[in-house]
């Protein structure tokens, strides 16, 4: 059996519980980065397995209106770059952290909580990594923390991380997990609005305990690089990525081409024209596993997507997912495994429909 064949015969599985205007609860089991990627919505993943091993993602979660709470595990090592859902804050709690698993190229340890705002990230995620992922609006956390709680929150989030020592972690990750454990008993709460509003509170609430007032008293200003980094992930987010080059990037974050590309490779590991198109070929597997056999071709999707030089592609296709893109379109379309978050369906100005989240009309 091929590799393709062997995860054609896995689709995402799990089971979803709630009421989807207030809340849900649900389990995903995924075999595919690929899949993984797009049920993972509202995060814009572009994920590499590194190594050996087959690839294995376990996710138990509670939405809500304003917050996103899950817990993941993975069986092998994966390399990430992603953005982060726009208008949330992002926590990542280490439940069983991997010895070589880093954030932004630094590794993870016990002196703090890594967060991010929305932009760009990239991870190393090791074999065995299991991590408790918090994602909540920045309106929701505005509105329960001090103006001194959400200054202390935002200068350590440009830092990309909370100062914390490791009881406090480890106290934070149980009161996650019980919150999750909980809500899963008993979905019939979500029905109740007032629960809601209970639950997202006591997310904010439980990170009260690692916001000093004083941090963000002092913050300091915000490099030339880092806000033309910030800048131009803000246009990758919206742009028409079959048109987008290096040259609007610049001209959107207002910065060099040399300055994007330090920020780039000092944030991300990669150039800013490299992640463009990481993150095109990665649409492009998504739109291919989602177009039907037989109605769409790869050239059609391809072209929709600004890609001419087919030929290049194909090989650039195979070397990074290990596959031919016809081969990808020729996988069966699985579409029953619960989302993290509501999405709907866009047409761009290229005429391709691609699934948005809801996440991101904050």
């Amino acid at each position: 059996m091929g590799a393709a064949d062997e995860i054609a015969s896995s689709p995402p599985t799990g089971r979803v519980s709630g009421y989807p205007k207030l809340g849900i609860v649900g389990i995903q089991e995924c075999a595919d980065p690929c899949h993984w990627e797009r049920i993972s919505q509202p995060w814009e993943l572009m994920a590499t397995p590194v190594g050996a091993g087959p690839f294995h993602n376990r996710k138990t979660f509670l939405a809500t209106p304003n917050c996103i709470l899950y817990q993941e595990s993975f069986a092998s090592r994966l390399k990430v770059h992603a953005l982060s859902p726009e208008g949330m804050v992002a926590f990542a709690v280490a439940v069983r952290p991997g010895a070589r698993t880093s954030w932004f190229g630094r590794p993870l340890h016990e002196r703090g909580l890594p967060v991010t705002l929305p932009g760009g990230v990239e991870a190393l995620l090791e074999a065995g990594q299991e991590h408790i992922i918090l994602l909540i609006r920045k309106t929701l956390l505005r509105r329960h923390l001090s103006a001194e709680g959400y200054a202390a929150l935002e200068a350590a989030a440009f830092s990309r991380l909370l100062p914390a020592d490791a009881e406090t972690l480890g106290a934070l990750a149980a009161r996650l997990g019980g919150l999750l454990t909980r809500t899963h008993r008993a979905p019939e709460m979500l029905r109740h609005p007032a629960v809601i509003g209970t639950l997202e509170a006591e997310l904010v609430t439980g990170l009260s305990p690692m916001l000093s007032p004083t941090e963000g008293e002092h913050r300091a200003p915000l490099s030339l690089r880092r806000r033309g980094f910030d800048r131009a992930i803000a246009c990758i987010r919206h742009a028409d990525l079959a048109t987008l080059d290096t040259a609007e990037l610049c001209a959107a974050a207002a910065v060099s081409a040399r300055t994007l590309e330090y920020a780039f490779r000092e944030e991300l590991g990669l150039s800013p024209a490299a992640f463009i198109r990481r993150l095109r070929l990665h649409v492009l597997r998504r739109a291919l596993l989602a177009s039907a056999l037989g109605e769409s071709t790869v050239t059609e999707v391809a072209y929709h997507l600004g890609f001419t030089q087919l030929g290049r592609l194909a090989g650039t296709y195979r070397r990074t997912f290990g596959e031919a893109p016809s081969a990808t379109l020729a996988r069966p379309y699985h579409d029953e495994a619960p989302r993290l978050w509501p999405t709907q369906s866009v047409r761009t100005s290229n005429g391709m429909s691609w699934l948005i989240s809801v996440a991101a009309e904050s």
